[in-house]
Order: C-alpha cells, then structure tokens, then sequence
C-alpha cells in the first residue's frame, strides 16, 4: 500500500513540474536563433518585403528583414502584451483569399502550435497582433537615422 502511495506521489509531482508549464516545449536550436514558440512574418508588397520574427518562450527574439537582422529581448510586459493578443485570434485557418491582389502583403502567424497564412484582408482578430509585431519590427529592425553633423549656429 505504501508503495502505491509513494508510485502515486511522484507521478502527480512529475505531472505538475515547471517542465510541463509549456505545452509546447520548444526544441534546441541549430542556428542560433531563438527556438521559436511565436513566428510572424510579412512578405510581398512592390518593394518585395520580407520581414521575419521569431520568440522563444523566454521573450528572446530573432528577427529579420530584407536589410537588417537583430537580436532582441521583448521585455516582460511587452511580452505578455503580445502573447494576450495572440490568444485573442481565433481565425486560424489559412486562406488565400486576397491573394490575387497584384503587390499584395502575404502574412503568417504561428502560436502555441496552430499555424495560418492570410493574403492582404486579415480577419479582423489578427489585426491587434499584427499591429504589434509591426511595432516590434520598426522598433528593433527598422534603420536607424545616421548621425550627420548639423552646422553650428555661429557659422563655424
């Protein structure tokens, strides 16, 4: 009998360590980047622009346009600000709907093991994640303005 409730012990702990917290336990990376628990990109457009944004499950994001590609750590707040409207979208099927538009914009979003492209009209609950990860991409991944000297005011 002791033994049952010992056996019986250990399993309910195992069950409930920090491990499982996760149900998506995110697998070591090869490449360097962040094993990525939240995926964004955008692509298309004229200018054929593509921009990516991977984030481990620990805030730490990789992303990448067309220019530039940077390390960053989201912080706490930002963090579940984002992971909140991600939770928000409950569209999550791709559709190619708005796809034939000619320089339209291609976008993906992966979360919490669900995965989905739209074409140009995004559902409407995607629009508050989005807005977010355009945020993260100037923020982190936009160029910043090179320092040019301004002329002195006294003319020297």
């Amino acid at each position: 009998m002791v033994k049952h409730m010992v056996a019986a012990a250990v399993l309910a702990s195992a069950t409930v360590s920090p491990a499982t917290a996760w149900a998506e336990t995110p697998k070591p990376s090869t490449t360097g980047a962040p094993a990525a628990v939240i995926v964004y990109e955008k692509s298309g457009g004229f200018a054929g622009i593509h921009e990516t944004i991977t984030i481990d499950r620990y805030g730490k994001a990789h992303g990448t346009t067309t220019t530039t590609s940077a390390d960053f750590q989201l912080a706490p707040a930002e963090f579940r600000s984002l992971r909140r409207r991600l939770a928000y979208i409950r569209t999550w099927s791709s559709s190619t709907a708005g796809c034939d538009v000619p320089d339209h914009f291609t976008y993906t979003l992966g979360y919490r093991g669900r995965h989905a492209t739209r074409c140009h009209n995004l559902p409407a609950d995607w629009r508050p994640a989005i807005t977010r990860f355009e945020e993260l991409v100037t923020r982190y991944l936009a160029p910043q303005p090179s320092a040019t000297p301004r002329p002195s005011a006294s003319g020297g």
